[in-house]
């Protein structure tokens, strides 16, 4: 636990002296694979220290209801972009951290999706993955949209 505060701290430090300020939110549904049509509200956000146009690192936090149990997700994240494309580039996704509530656990995600671009500073984000919670031993579907701002 120890070194995961620490990497979000550090994570921390870099994106706050970061020139250019970037970050994105997104709402969607997050759901056990069998359960796709259950409706578990997903609200994800990150603030990110750009690399460079491809690469981000960051944190991550937002809001979870995952079966009646609501919670609070806290997460060191990185995002890249493909070089595939130029308007409409094909991202992955990946989050490691911990879910604050009364089902407290760690957790981690993979996704991807597609940036469609709406000019130099704002992306549109249509997003899926998969997010795996360590105590309950579960993984889950989710599925988002939302929007990047690039300044």
């Amino acid at each position: 636990m120890k070194r995961f505060l620490f990497a979000i701290l550090f994570t921390l430090a870099f994106a706050s002296q970061a020139n250019a300020f970037t970050m994105d939110v997104q709402g969607g549904i997050v759901n056990h694979a069998s359960e796709l049509t259950k409706f578990n509200l997903n609200i994800y956000g990150h603030w990110w220290y750009p690399i460079d146009q491809m690469l981000f690192v960051g944190v991550g936090s937002g809001y979870q209801e995952i079966d009646n149990v609501s919670l609070v997700p806290l997460s060191a994240s990185l995002w890249i972009r493909l070089p595939i494309g130029s308007q409409i580039l094909p991202v992955a996704t990946g989050d490691l951290g911990y879910l604050f509530g009364s089902d407290h656990q760690m957790f981690w995600r993979t996704g991807g999706g597609v940036d469609i671009k709406n000019g130099d500073n704002s992306s549109i984000l249509l997003m899926s993955g998969y997010q795996f919670l360590e105590h309950a031993g579960k993984g889950y579907v989710y599925l988002q949209a939302g929007i990047l701002i690039e300044l």
